[in-house]
């Protein structure tokens, strides 16, 4: 289920924005439209949502604005900027605009929406990975951690391990946004595991005490609270 935003106090706008996000995805999507962006942020800060399509030139809360407290919240979030004001582009990408789209370019929302699907299609809940044996097709939320001894990544589930391919600055590139944590130059850890965090180590569900680096303490608590939303 992806989940997005739109937020632009001319409704019209909002409704198409809406209209284009159904069309492609039609039965694995949830839209909630905004005039406020107040209430947006509100409900932001209580929900994770995947992507906002933002209007700049708003009242009480320009485009820009919500985008900077999004990003305190959401660091992954998707943001596209939807407006004719043409000259604030080049400000859009100091926010980490995904794309940005004039107001009724139907083809630019297009291509936009694409290129979000393809976005979230990479992001899906099944990896491949390469062993010594062959290929193996893995639900990522049955993967506790990675871990690098050397240049052997091991992947470890909840009863068995497997050797994989790859190096785990690549599967932290490609988990990242999918709940997957960084908590060590050697460990990659799946959330969904983790029970508690203290000064050095990570402790998860089964017990296993993983090292933490101090550098990475306040990085893996923020990410926790972000995770946990899902």
């Amino acid at each position: 289920m992806v989940k997005f935003v739109v937020c632009d106090d001319e409704r019209e706008i909002a409704d198409l924005v809406a209209e284009k996000l159904r069309e492609f995805y039609p039965d694995e999507c949830e839209i909630k439209c905004y005039t406020d962006g107040k209430i947006l942020l509100e409900d932001s800060a209580r929900e994770l949502f995947d992507a906002f399509f933002l209007d700049i030139r708003m009242p009480t809360l320009d485009g820009f604005t919500l985008a900077e407290k999004i990003r305190a919240d959401n660091p992954f979030a998707k943001i596209i900027f939807v407006t004719n004001h043409t000259e604030l582009a080049h400000i859009g990408y100091l926010y980490g605009a995904f794309r940005y789209v004039r107001k009724f370019a139907l083809e630019e929302l297009r291509e936009a929406v694409l290129s979000l699907k393809r976005e979230f299609d990479l992001q899906s809940e099944f990896l491949l990975l390469k062993t010594p044996f062959g290929e193996v097709v893995a639900d990522v939320n049955s993967i506790r951690y990675f871990e690098v001894k050397g240049h052997r990544v091991t992947a470890f589930f909840d009863d068995t391990e497997e050797r994989v391919s790859g190096t785990l600055n690549e599967y932290e590139e490609r988990l990242k946004n999918i709940g997957f944590i960084r908590i060590h130059k050697s460990f990659l850890v799946n959330f969904r595991f983790i029970e508690s965090i203290g000064k050095t180590t990570v402790t998860l569900t089964d017990g296993t005490a993983l090292l933490l680096s101090r550098n990475r303490v306040a990085e893996t608590k923020r990410k926790m609270m972000i995770f946990s939303k899902i």
